[in-house]
């Protein structure tokens, strides 16, 4: 079982806001549907979620008392998930939309039993970055996050980031073809004004994934062939991230 995570900026293009890249989710939903492999979609909020949870000081790292923008910022994603499904449809996949909360109200593997049934199915689970409410407020929940949360407890053998670059890109914009923790150590520096962290948090949450035993890999989606090969566990272009055992 393999989660899928598309990243908003091959979903949209983050320069324009609520811009949608059809053919590149259909291509993406193509080489999907040619592996035959079980997998849950993740994607993330691109020029849809972002820049109305910007506007409204909504992040994953500070909460807000004030529900302001929490609808608007709701209404945008489910608006970019219906997209997303109808790519994927469109592309040969059956896709089961659901918003991340019942999986974060049921943690564990017990929880995630109806995810389970809709892979068993044949349908391909589609969820997405969302705003959820603690004690301290409301909160982004990113889709890196959910992510994590997939691959621990459906116990996920992969975890395959697309994005719009070929992989984890070093200081002078060259492919790391192995990430360690050394190298993302080195990358924690990077900066964004993403709502959600940026590269940084997918870093952060890759490392935990296969520290706990999950392959993870970042592969491009402009290059569904790659992602088919990733999928299927040969030989691809991009990067593979390797976390030393413990034991």
């Amino acid at each position: 079982m393999t989660v899928v995570k598309l990243g908003g900026s091959i979903i949209t293009d983050k320069g324009v806001d609520f811009s949608y890249r059809d053919e590149a989710v259909r291509s993406i939903g193509r080489a999907i549907a040619s592996t035959g492999e079980k997998v849950v979609i993740v994607h993330g909020g691109g020029s849809f979620g972002h820049p109305i949870a910007k506007k409204f000081h909504l992040s994953s790292s500070k909460p807000r008392r004030s529900s302001e923008g929490v609808s608007e910022t709701r209404r945008a994603m489910f608006d970019l998930d219906a997209r997303v499904c109808d790519s994927l449809l469109a592309a040969g996949l059956e896709p089961y939309a659901f918003s991340p909360y019942p999986l974060l109200a049921q943690a564990g593997r017990k929880g995630s039993a109806w995810l389970r049934a809709m892979l068993v199915a044949g349908l391909t689970p589609v969820t997405f970055g969302d705003v959820v409410h603690s004690k301290e407020g409301f909160r982004i929940i990113s889709g890196d996050t959910i992510s994590l949360s997939l691959c621990e407890s459906l116990g996920a053998t992969r975890c395959i980031f697309v994005m719009d670059v070929d992989g984890i890109l070093d200081r002078d914009g060259k492919v790391i073809s192995t990430l360690d923790e050394e190298d993302a150590n080195r990358l924690m520096g990077l900066t964004s004004s993403d709502a959600t962290g940026g590269i940084a948090l997918k870093v952060k949450e890759a490392l935990k994934m296969a520290a706990s035993g999950t392959e993870v890999a970042f592969v491009s989606g402009f290059r569904p062939r790659e992602l088919s090969k990733a999928l299927k566990r040969v030989r691809f272009h991009g990067t593979i991230v390797r976390v030393p055992s413990r034991d």
